[in-house]
């Protein structure tokens, strides 16, 4: 998993989420990535856009699943909303 933009990246666990990164873009809004199998990134740290910061996984509710990121776009770090448009967007574009 990589940051989807610049910002401060703080891991935290649950039982939930298992192995967690919230993402707090530079560009305002903040960024959730949950079931990780690991982190590749410091408890707090700031992060590049395209940097790595964790490895697909299946913790916490998730566990003996298939393994997959849970991702969530939270706009001006409001609530959530679907990240389809934005992650194909950027997929296509090949900008991550």
């Amino acid at each position: 998993n990589v940051a989807i933009v610049s910002g401060r990246a703080d891991t935290n666990e649950d039982d939930l989420g298992g192995h967690g990164i919230w993402l707090y873009g530079d560009d305002g809004n903040s960024y959730y990535y949950a079931h990780l199998d690991a982190f590749a990134i410091s408890p707090i740290q700031q992060v590049e856009q395209g940097e790595v910061i964790g490895y697909i996984g299946d913790s916490g509710n998730a566990r003996g699943g298939a393994t997959h990121t849970h991702f969530e776009i939270h706009p001006s770090n409001g609530d959530a909303v679907n990240p389809y448009s934005t992650l194909n967007k950027l997929c296509t574009t090949n900008r991550l």
